[in-house]
């Protein structure tokens, strides 16, 4: 089994807060590369490189690499590797696993809103009860 190839990381010191609009996540503490390259790998086999920076890239934009599949038959991605394995990403007509994987997500957001909600009503009322019990204190 063949090593990775390393790559120059710069660590972000600072605890910084960044939205990743894509997914509406926030991630912390990200590592940039200085230099990077995009690549696939099939089990623990040699990674394969698809993508690299530019070395002459603007830096002050955040390199990205992205896939669009439509909805359509046929939309797909391929990745071939030198002993011919091939990895695809495909569009499909859903299938019941598919189904049932998506209600799963439906159901758990539904309950991560209510827990929020739950969550923040339960702090509003610890709230009041800080602020009548300060107000007691004064008189």
């Amino acid at each position: 089994m063949a090593k990775d190839k390393k790559t120059k990381i710069e660590k972000v010191e600072t605890a910084t807060k960044e939205i990743v609009p894509e997914l509406g996540l926030a991630s912390i503490n990200l590592e940039k590369y200085d230099d990077c390259e995009w690549c696939f790998q099939f089990d623990e086999d040699e990674p394969q490189i698809f993508a690299w920076m530019d070395d002459e890239l603007n830096k002050e934009e955040d390199p990205k690499v992205m896939f669009s599949i439509t909805n359509v038959k046929d939309s797909y991605i391929n990745f071939t590797h030198q002993n011919g394995k091939v990895f695809k990403l495909f569009a499909r007509e859903i299938s019941e696993q598919g189904k049932e994987l998506r209600e799963k997500q439906r159901v758990m957001i539904a309950q991560m809103k209510e827990d929020e909600r739950a969550y923040q009503e339960r702090l509003q009322e610890i709230q009041k009860e800080n602020e009548n019990a300060s107000e007691n204190k004064k008189d």
